[in-house]
C-alpha cells in the first residue's frame, strides 16, 4: 500500500530541507506540509504539481506511486 505521508516526507528529506524551509520555498503553508506527512490530509492536485516541479519528479514519485527506479507500487 503507498503511504503517501511517507513519500511526501522522504522527498523532503533527501532534498535535505525541513518542513520550515520547504513552505518557504513553495510558498505551502508548513501546517499544511505537516498534516501531509502525518496523513491527517491529503495535498491537492495543484499542490502535488507544485512539489512534484520543484523536486524535478513526477506527481507518480512524489506521492510513492512509482518508485525512482520506474517500478509502480501498489496504491
Amino acid at each position: 500500500m503507498v503511504d503517501i505521508g511517507r513519500a511526501l516526507k522522504e522527498q523532503r528529506e533527501w532534498a535535505g530541507l525541513s518542513q520550515n524551509e520547504l513552505a518557504k520555498k513553495t510558498g505551502i503553508k508548513q501546517q499544511n506540509i505537516s498534516r501531509w506527512e502525518s496523513n491527517t490530509h491529503i495535498p491537492n492536485v495543484r499542490d502535488c504539481m507544485l512539489l512534484a516541479a520543484f523536486y524535478g519528479i513526477s506527481i507518480d514519485v512524489l506521492v510513492g506511486f512509482e518508485g525512482a527506479d520506474g517500478q509502480k507500487r501498489t496504491p
